[in-house]
Order: structure tokens, then sequence, then C-alpha cells
């Protein structure tokens, strides 16, 4: 009897003389979430503090007399843009981005908070407008359908906002810039069914001297 009862127990704790592993019973990483983690405030900032200066859509450049550089998008590409972001995106954030900044401003989209956003994140620039080291971009969100001025360096800044008729909605100013050797910017305006224009201030000192984009 004694011998029977030990002969169980040892079949009982013995290990399986044959067949495959037990399974790890840990998820699989292929069967965890595996969206994209959306772009942080500190990427953000990044972006638009480092960021290279350059028109992303075709464009061309135009030197003027005065030595100021100019790079303008084909009108058809900017078409293009602004239509794929009014289908994407309906208003976007709207009126609530106006004066907040992109970069630091986790902006309330559709779809609720788990769509927020930093707008610099998917930010292009339009335009520029360049002399020397001196220069104003006009910066765009299509996600959050928004614009605003980065520029570089000590020159203030300034962007404005215009209804559909020509009529000036808003304006936003960076007059920190004067200061900084690296990129700067405003704060954002909401551009959905509106135009904007970028500024930079040609004076260091003295009255204000606005070279300004185009409306777009």
């Amino acid at each position: 009897m004694i011998l029977a009862v030990v002969a169980l127990l040892l079949f009982a704790t013995a290990p399986p003389a044959t067949g495959p592993v037990a399974a790890n019973p840990k998820v699989s990483p292929a069967a965890s979430d595996s969206s994209p983690a959306l772009p942080t405030r500190e990427e953000a900032i990044t972006k638009e503090r480092y960021g290279i200066a350059e028109v992303t859509l075709p464009s061309r450049t135009i030197r003027h007399a005065d030595g100021t550089v100019e790079i303008v998008p084909d009108p058809a590409a900017v078409r293009a843009l602004t239509e794929q972001a009014s289908l994407a995106g309906g208003d976007a954030c709207g009126p609530a981005c106006d004066g907040k900044d992109p970069a630091s401003f986790l902006a309330p989209m559709p779809g609720g908070p788990s769509n927020y956003r930093y707008c610099g994140t998917d930010a292009q620039t339009i335009y520029i407008f360049a002399s020397g080291e001196s220069r104003v971009e006009l910066r765009y969100s299509p996600g959050c359908r928004t614009a605003w001025s980065r520029g570089c360096c000590y020159r203030s800044l300034k962007g404005y906002s215009y209804y559909p008729n020509g009529i000036e909605r808003l304006n936003v100013n960076n007059y920190h810039t004067v200061t900084s050797g690296t990129n700067e910017w405003t704060a954002m305006l909401d551009h959905a069914g509106y135009t904007y224009s970028a500024c930079r201030d040609r004076q260091i000192g003295g009255p204000h001297d606005w070279h300004c984009t185009s409306r777009w």
C-alpha cells in the first residue's frame, strides 16, 4: 500500500516525458494594441524650435530687389492641401485654438479626448520671407486647421487672420523674438474658412516695419 502511494506521488510531480513545452501565458505583442502613440508636447515643441524652414509643397523662389527672398507655393497644391484638411477634419479645433500655442496646447478635436493633439506635430511651412538670417514662415496644421507665424532671428513676429470679405478678424504677435537666435513663433489662429498672413518686423528698433506673406 505504501509503495503504491509513493509511486502515485512520483508520477504526479514528474515532468512529462514527451510532448511540447507549455505555451507562454503572456499576451503576444501581436495581440496587443499596436496603434501608434500620438506625438507628445515635447516632440511638438522640438519640431517648432529646431525644425528646418522649408516649403514642403511645390514652390518657386522669388528674389526681390531689396534682397528679400520669397518662397511661394504652387496655388493648386495649396488648394489641394486645404481641401484635404477640410474633408478629413471638418472644422477641426475651430476658435478653441485661437490665441493658443501650437506646440504646447492640447487642442480639442472632433471625436473626443482620444483625438486631441498638439497642432505643431503635423505643421507645414506654406510661405517664407527671408533676408539673411531673418525670416518669417506661415505655418499651417492640416489636422487642426490653424495657422501661425514662425521666424528667426532677432525680429518681432506677427500674424493676421481675415474674414472671407477681407476684414481683419484677429491678430497675434511675439515681440520676445528680438532677443532670440532660434526659432520662435506666435500663437495660432483658426484657419477654417479664413485666411492668414505671417509677418516679421524688418526693424530691430524704432517704429515697426512689418513685412508680410500673401494672405492664404
